[in-house]
C-alpha cells in the first residue's frame, strides 16, 4: 500500500474554546507526549486514516478525531495521546468517516475530547463496579505492583498494568479499565518494560486498553494466515473448540480457546494479539486456566500470542 503524508495546510483557529489552543499538526509522527490542540473544519474533513480507536501515527489527527467521536465535522479541541505500535489496524466506518485497514506500524495514537481525559486513574481497581476511562500520569505509570498478564488482580496498580498491557507508553495516557471475573491463578510476565508477578486466587480482576479500541471478531482458527492479527474473542468462542499445543499452537486450533489456555484472556473473552509462528515437530498438550489441550505430531504452521 502506498502511504501518503501530506503537509498540513493553513489551519484556521476556531471560535470559542478552540481559539485558545494551538492547531493540531497533520499527523502524530515524531510526537512522544500527549497534546491538546484544535482542529479546524478543513482539517477535520480530509486526509487518510488507518485504524479504529487506535490509529497509525501517519493518520490525519483531526479526521481520526471525527471518526472516534471526539469532535464533530466542524472541528473542536481534542486530546491526542501516544500509544504503542500494533501488529494490525482494522478500518471501520463511524461518524461519517471511513478508515482503512493496515498491517504492522511502529507507533500509534488515540484521541478524545478534553473532558474524557481529565480524571486521574485511581491507584487500583478495588471496589469499582463498572468500566472507567481515566488518565495515567507518568508518575503513576512507573510505580506500583501488578499481578497477572492481560487480566490483573483488582489490587494491581492500574497505570503500571496499562503499560504492561500495551495500552499506553511509559509516559502515561488515557486508558479504559474494564472489570473482569476473579481468576483461580494469575500468571506474571515481562512486557513493555514492566514485569508482573504470579498470584493465586483473587476475587476480582480488570483488563485495560486504550479508549475506543474496537477489534474485529477473531476467526475460528489461524489457518491460511501469515501476519499478526488483533481481534476480539466472545465468551462463546473462548470456551469451545479443540486446541493442540501449549504456548505455541497448531494453526487449526481454536484461537480464542487457545488464548484462555495461554492466560492472555479470561473465560469471559477479550482482545488478543495473535502472532504467526513456525511449524513444530511436536505439540505438547497441557491443562491450564480451565482448558485442557492435546498432543500432536508435526504440523506445518503455528500461532502464539503477543502479551
Amino acid at each position: 500500500m502506498r502511504r501518503f503524508v501530506l503537509a498540513l495546510g493553513t489551519v484556521l483557529f476556531l471560535a470559542g474554546p478552540a481559539a485558545a489552543q494551538s492547531p493540531c499538526p497533520a499527523s502524530f509522527q515524531g510526537q512522544t507526549a500527549p497534546m491538546t490542540c484544535a482542529c479546524a473544519p478543513e482539517a477535520a474533513v480530509s486526509g487518510g486514516v488507518w485504524g479504529t480507536g487506535t490509529y497509525t501515527t501517519d493518520s490525519r489527527i483531526c479526521r481520526a478525531a471525527v471518526h472516534a467521536g471526539a469532535i464533530p465535522a466542524l472541528g473542536g479541541v481534542i486530546v491526542v495521546t501516544p500509544a504503542p505500535g500494533l501488529p494490525s489496524y482494522a478500518g471501520s466506518a463511524a461518524n461519517g468517516v471511513t478508515t482503512s485497514n493496515y498491517g504492522p506500524w511502529s507507533a500509534s495514537f488515540t484521541v478524545a475530547a478534553p473532558a474524557a481525559a481529565t480524571a486521574a486513574c485511581p491507584d487500583t481497581f478495588q471496589n469499582q463496579a463498572g468500566a472507567l476511562t481515566c488518565t495515567c500520569t507518568t508518575e503513576a505509570a512507573l510505580s506500583g505492583s501488578v499481578w497477572g498478564t492481560g487480566t490483573y488482580t483488582a489490587d494491581s496498580r492500574i497505570c503500571r498494568a496499562a503499560i504492561h498491557a500495551g495500552a499506553i507508553p511509559a509516559t502515561g495516557g488515557v486508558v479504559t479499565v474494564t472489570p473482569a471475573p476473579g481468576q483461580q491463578a494469575y500468571a506474571g510476565s515481562a512486557a513493555n518494560g514492566v514485569t508482573t508477578s504470579n498470584y493465586g486466587p483473587w476475587s476480582a480482576s480488570f483488563t485495560v486498553a486504550a479508549p475506543g479500541v474496537q477489534a474485529a471478531a477473531c476467526p475460528a482458527n489461524f489457518e491460511g494466515r501469515n501476519a499478526p492479527l488483533s481481534c476480539s474473542c466472545t465468551p462463546d468462542q473462548a470456551m469451545s473448540g479443540s486446541v493442540w499445543g501449549t504456548g505455541i499452537y497448531t494453526t487449526d486450533s481454536r484461537v480464542c480457546r487457545a488464548a484462555v489456555h495461554a492466560g492472555v484472556i479470561p473465560a469471559a473473552g477479550g482482545l488478543v494479539n495473535v502472532v504467526p509462528a513456525p511449524g513444530q515437530n511436536a505439540y505438547a498438550g497441557s491443562a491450564a486456566n480451565g482448558i485442557t489441550t492435546s498432543n500432536y505430531g508435526p504440523w506445518g504452521a503455528s500461532f502464539t500470542f503477543r502479551r
